[in-house]
């Protein structure tokens, strides 16, 4: 899982488009002399301690109710790959949010697009501003893409973004949500929807805590006030796992912005002094929830989903109250979704609803978890580093 990001920087300028300076980076020579690489595209075996559980079995639903397939079933050729290489597609992605999750999904889709002599034409971040995304759209449709990677909020507001590629014909991969209505082939250059098993995910983190408190506890549970697909499932897995145990859901406060959970939590403490554990949506609310807890002199025990730099560190030190995260294989979500785009090219079927594993990080397995979920985009923190080495 190497890192291309020095290459690309070294061959790689600011694009201009009507005068607008896009929070982008775009390809200033040409591709036509990248290596074709079929090796980079095959899948890395996975620890025993993640589990490749039958999809059919699983609660988790696509965007209109779609079963779920198994990333694994997008699977391209070295014939196919070598097929790509001599169209000389480009691509532009969509981010919605800065950080090292999604910063590893782009890196995932950049290293298999190289790998497919696949042009990334420009990387934006529309920080979940709806107007930003629209805008966004319109400015990489200059570029003209084969292909936009995107991931969405809003379903209604998306699929009016979206229009100007529908209307052009170019085909949309999307991660974690997608516009209302869209399924594969619905509109007709909608590619698929990529995912992981949002419930499981949260059930997962949910067992983690009754392991933590096996005679009960109470817990306070902070979520996302926001139609947001893929949190609010991995929320309800959570809650409805916690339902089975003998923890105690004393408090659910929403939360509209991950800045905002601090106050939140502070207000959460006040009227609920006697908690032994908060759940945080994700690693960047967490932090106001640590800053709450360090204002009160509280020692309240975490737990959040998806893998963060604090979290990793106190989990590796045995220091601060973050015991338990639940993560998924952020880069290959990016890697299978360039593959998928690739394969849509090549007129192949691909499913409509596509899932990568998902696992819980603990002491244990800390360092394999991290490298698994980021690839080389991000390393585990020094001070984590440091002391699992001490042991």
């Amino acid at each position: 899982m190497g890192t291309i990001e020095n290459r690309i920087n070294s061959t790689m300028r600011r694009c201009w488009i009507g005068g607008l300076s896009l929070v982008a980076m775009c390809v200033a020579t040409t591709t036509a002399n990248a290596a074709c690489n079929p090796k980079n595209l095959e899948r890395a075996p996975l620890p025993s301690w993640i589990q490749q559980p039958d999809v059919r079995t699983l609660k988790t639903r696509g965007n209109v109710g779609e079963m779920p397939s198994s990333y694994l079933d997008v699977a391209i050729s070295p014939e196919q790959v070598q097929d790509v290489c001599t169209k000389k597609l480009k691509a532009a992605f969509l981010n919605w949010s800065a950080g090292a999750y999604n910063d590893a999904i782009v890196q995932g889709a950049k290293d298999a697009l190289e790998a497919m002599n696949i042009e990334l034409v420009a990387v934006t971040n529309y920080n979940y501003n709806q107007t930003q995304l629209a805008n966004d759209v319109r400015d990489v449709m200059a570029l003209r893409p084969d292909f936009i990677f995107y991931s969405g909020i809003d379903p209604t507001a998306d699929r009016a973004a979206l229009q100007p590629a529908v209307d052009a014909g170019v085909g949309v991969v999307s991660f974690a949500n997608a516009p209302g209505g869209w399924t594969a082939g619905r509109p007709s250059n909608f590619i698929t929807l990529l995912s992981y098993d949002t419930q499981g995910n949260g059930a997962l983190l949910a067992r983690e805590v009754a392991k933590k408190f096996p005679d009960g506890g109470k817990l306070g549970m902070i979520y996302f006030d926001a139609n947001y697909k893929i949190v609010n499932e991995r929320e309800q897995g959570f809650q409805d796992e916690i339902a089975k145990t003998d923890i105690e859901m004393a408090v659910r406060s929403p939360m509209s912005s991950p800045n905002s959970t601090q106050d939140i939590t502070s207000a959460m403490l006040a009227r609920n002094s006697d908690l032994d554990v908060i759940f945080a949506p994700w690693d960047l609310p967490a932090d106001g929830v640590i800053a709450a807890l360090n204002a009160a002199g509280s020692k309240i025990a975490i737990a959040h989903i998806d893998l963060g730099f604090t979290g990793a560190t106190q989990i590796a030190c045995n220091k601060g109250p973050i015991f338990a995260m639940s993560s998924q294989l952020v880069y290959e979500w990016g890697r299978t979704g360039a593959i998928a785009a690739a394969l849509h090219e090549l007129g192949q079927p691909v499913p409509p609803y596509v899932m990568v594993p998902i696992f819980t990080a603990n002491k244990d397995n800390l360092k394999e978890a991290w490298d698994i979920a980021y690839g080389a985009t991000a390393e585990l923190p020094a001070a984590a580093q440091k002391c699992l080495a001490a042991e």
